[in-house]
């Protein structure tokens, strides 16, 4: 099973809920502003990144674990990667798309806005730390979800 965490940037709640996914964030509080910006693709993602699946890693059981950008077009995004899945032969029930966007608060938009559109790292980045911080017990539900989901997906019977 693959897994792709997706938001509207892919640069923050979707790399965070991956991140937690593969245990590289605590799960009993908040990650510190340090622990946050030292994942990999946090706060790093541009426009021009939209649409591209990046891997953050394989999880405890296997699963390769992605996260991307899309924009505002999820549906479609699914639909795209499912006919290729399809096409190359990959089982398309075998891709796990979780939208992290209703984890995502206004902090995360405007600090996200301010440091990846703007492009002012120093004003946003801060701001876009403490909604992360925020919505963190919703990502971490949702990863836990997820997780739970891909053991009920491969359990036999």
């Amino acid at each position: 099973m693959i897994v792709i965490y997706h938001c509207y940037g892919g640069a923050h709640s979707s790399v965070v809920a991956a991140a937690v996914h593969l245990g590289l964030l605590p799960q009993d509080r908040p990650p510190t502003a340090r622990e946050l910006c030292s994942i990999r693709y946090f706060d790093k993602q541009d426009q021009s990144d939209h649409g591209r699946i990046r891997p953050m890693g394989t999880d405890a059981e296997g699963h390769p674990v992605f996260f991307l950008g899309r924009r505002n077009c999820p549906g479609l995004l699914e639909r795209s990667v499912r006919e290729v899945a399809r096409h190359v032969g990959v089982g398309t029930d075998d891709v796990r798309f979780v939208d992290t966007m209703p984890c995502v608060n206004w902090f995360m938009r405007l600090g996200g806005f301010t440091s990846r559109v703007l492009r002012l790292p120093a004003v946003g980045r801060p701001v876009v730390i403490h909604g992360t911080r925020l919505a963190y017990p919703c990502l971490k539900r949702l990863a836990a979800r997820t997780r739970e989901g891909l053991r009920e997906k491969v359990a036999p019977g």
